[in-house]
Order: structure tokens, then C-alpha cells, then sequence
């Protein structure tokens, strides 16, 4: 096929030219994980890392934040907020990085906008890498309606080819990306990459999961889990968090929001001491649940896009897969009893 080419050197001269006015956020080796990180200089890129440790999500929903700071003053208080001060590229992207946010835009985009994440996300120009390196350990992101080729909820994808990088320019955020940064584009004929086989999975529909909501399994999966909270904090679409005040040395006073999680033990505590969710195996079934049955019955999607990272740095090996199949299993043998 005929396509865009931009040579290695040529995405490199690209990214450094925007590295003045745009803060570029990249996969970059941070002790023994690859995660986002903003650049400093183009080389510092981890080009053949694959799948990045950790998700974007806290370029959009940061692990903690100072929403609004009230700073005395001679006139009473003042009011702050937070901003972004120029506009951010995520580059390297998967496809999977991409379909997250979308699934997020359904919750923090909707009535009442929440304007922190929506003043992020339209500052941001996301530029994806296809899987055609994949897949990793966990992925299922076919089972989900993405693809490691997925182009849709991207600006640009770049797909690796011999001679470079085919450009498939997605939006006109993503054109005016490329004209900021004066890329070079040639015009070749070009073999992509046939996009990798991932594991075929299928994700029972929501009248599943509400049919296991009493299962002993809960009990059985809370054995294993640690509550350390990893799976929630390395997921690119969990976005539960607390808000909570603090008093500065100066006596101003900032609300920050930081992340929490559904496998904190006091995550769902409250006033008054009482916890409905007070065991593990009520967090571990809140947790699928949320994914698979609350939020798409909400929302209109799953709370999951098979990125996989959940399943290779959980500590304990709990699979996301396995309790998909659990409730796949669980429904064919309910249906089965139904029928005799």
C-alpha cells in the first residue's frame, strides 16, 4: 500500500522540534519500569519497551493534585486552581492507552464536566504506536472492541516498517501536530506488519456477572489478594479517588484529590464507621463488578480495555481472564440447569 513514511530520523528531528512549546510525554525507563514520563531530550525515548508499566492516566488524572488552594491574603482568601500551562503530546501511545481515555471521557466529560480532566484532555494530542510488536503478557484487548492496530481513539498511529514509520493521521489535532513540529513525510509502498494474534476471549454480557454476584468464589479469589492495590493503580481506566484538605506551613489551605482504591480496606468506609464492603472478598467482587456490570450499565462500556497490566504485575498472579471465565463458565452451567 501506498502510505505517509517518516524515517526514524525524521520522528526524532519531528519530536525534538516540539519540544519547546509542548510538554512531550514518552515511554522512559524509571528504575525497573518503563512508564510515561515528560522529555527532556528525544533520546531518552525507551523505543523498544513494548508495553509502558504504567498507563498516561495520571497525565489526566494525576495520582494526586491540588484542585483549588486558598492562599490568604490582604483582601481575605484567594482562590487558585489548577492548570495546565501549555499543551502536552503523549507519544507512544498503544491503542489500548487510546480506548481508555475514551471510556473515561464517558464519566469525566459528561454532566457536571469534571474541568480538570477535560482541560487536559483537550490540551493533549495523542500519537500511537501499533502492537505490530506485541502482544504482552495479559493482553486481550480484541475482547474489549480494540485491536492492536486500533486507530480510532488515537490522533496519529504510526505503525514500525522498513524505512521507518507508516503515519496514518487521524484527526486534525494530529495534522496540526505534525505542521507545529514541520515533520517530513515521504510517500512509499509499504508492507505494514500483520497486527499480532491476540488471546481470543469473550466477555460475558452484564446479566452474567449480576448472576455471580453470590458465588463462593469471591471468598475463594480474597484468599490470594494482598490489598496492595497495584491492579487498580497500574489499570489506565480506574479512576476512584478521595479528596481530602491540608494546611501549608504559609496557612494556606489545599483540597487535593488523589487516587484510592477499591481494594484499600477503608476505601468505602464512611461516617460513622460503618464499611459496606468490609471483607476482601466484597472488594475483589465490587472491583470485576464495577468493570463489567456497574459502569457499563451506566456508561455504556466496560471499565477494562484488555491492556493486560493488571494480569503481569499483579503479585499474587490473579488473572483478570480467569475470573472473565469463571463468569462465562458460572452462566453456561446456570443456563444448562435452566434447560434439564
Amino acid at each position: 500500500m501506498n502510505a505517509p513514511i517518516m524515517t526514524q530520523a525524521a520522528l526524532e528531528i519531528w519530536l525534538t522540534n516540539l519540544l519547546p512549546d509542548h510538554t512531550v510525554i514518552a515511554p522512559q525507563p524509571q528504575g525497573q519500569q518503563i512508564v510515561f514520563a515528560p522529555l527532556a531530550q528525544v533520546s531518552d525515548i525507551a523505543w523498544d519497551a513494548g508495553r509502558t508499566d504504567l498507563s498516561a492516566k495520571e497525565f489526566f488524572l494525576p495520582a494526586s493534585e491540588a484542585i483549588i488552594t486558598l492562599r490568604p491574603s490582604t483582601g481575605g482568601l484567594q482562590v487558585e486552581t489548577t492548570h495546565l500551562t501549555r499543551p502536552q503530546v503523549i507519544f507512544g501511545a498503544r491503542p489500548c492507552d487510546g480506548h481508555a481515555l475514551e471510556v473515561l471521557d464517558r464519566l469525566f466529560l459528561d454532566d457536571p464536566v469534571d474541568v480538570y480532566y477535560a482541560e487536559r484532555r483537550a490540551m493533549t494530542t495523542m500519537v500511537g504506536l501499533a502492537c505490530s510488536d506485541g502482544p504482552w503478557t495479559g493482553c486481550f484487548c480484541t475482547a474489549l472492541g480494540g485491536g492492536p492496530s486500533d486507530r480510532t481513539h488515537l490522533d496519529i498511529l504510526l505503525t514500525a516498517c522498513d524505512g521507518g514509520f507508516a503515519v496514518d493521521v487521524v484527526t486534525d489535532k494530529g495534522r496540526a501536530l505534525l505542521e507545529a513540529g514541520a515533520a517530513v513525510l515521504a510517500s512509499a509502498d509499504v508492507a505494514l506488519p500483520a497486527p499480532p494474534v491476540v488471546t481470543d476471549l469473550q466477555v460475558p454480557v452484564t446479566a452474567a456477572w449480576r448472576a455471580a454476584f453470590n458465588a463462593p468464589y469471591w471468598a475463594e479469589l480474597a484468599e490470594r489478594c494482598l490489598g496492595c492495590r497495584t491492579c487498580t493503580y497500574d489499570c489506565p481506566v480506574c479512576y476512584c479517588f478521595d479528596v481530602r484538605d491540608r494546611v501549608m506551613g504559609d496557612g494556606s489551605i489545599e483540597r487535593l484529590r488523589c487516587w484510592d482504591s477499591c481494594q484499600g480496606a477503608l476505601c468505602f468506609a464512611i461516617a460513622g464507621g460503618h464499611n459496606p464492603r468490609p471483607t476482601q472478598a466484597a472488594r475483589q467482587r465490587q472491583r470485576y463488578m464495577h468493570k463489567f456490570l456497574y459502569y457499563p450499565g451506566r456508561e455504556g462500556a466496560a471499565l477494562c480495555v484488555g491492556c493486560g497490566r493488571c494480569v503481569e504485575q499483579c503479585p499474587v498472579n490473579i488473572d483478570i481472564r480467569e475470573v472473565i471465565g469463571f463468569v462465562a463458565a458460572n452462566n453456561r452451567a446456570a443456563a444448562a440447569e435452566v434447560q434439564s
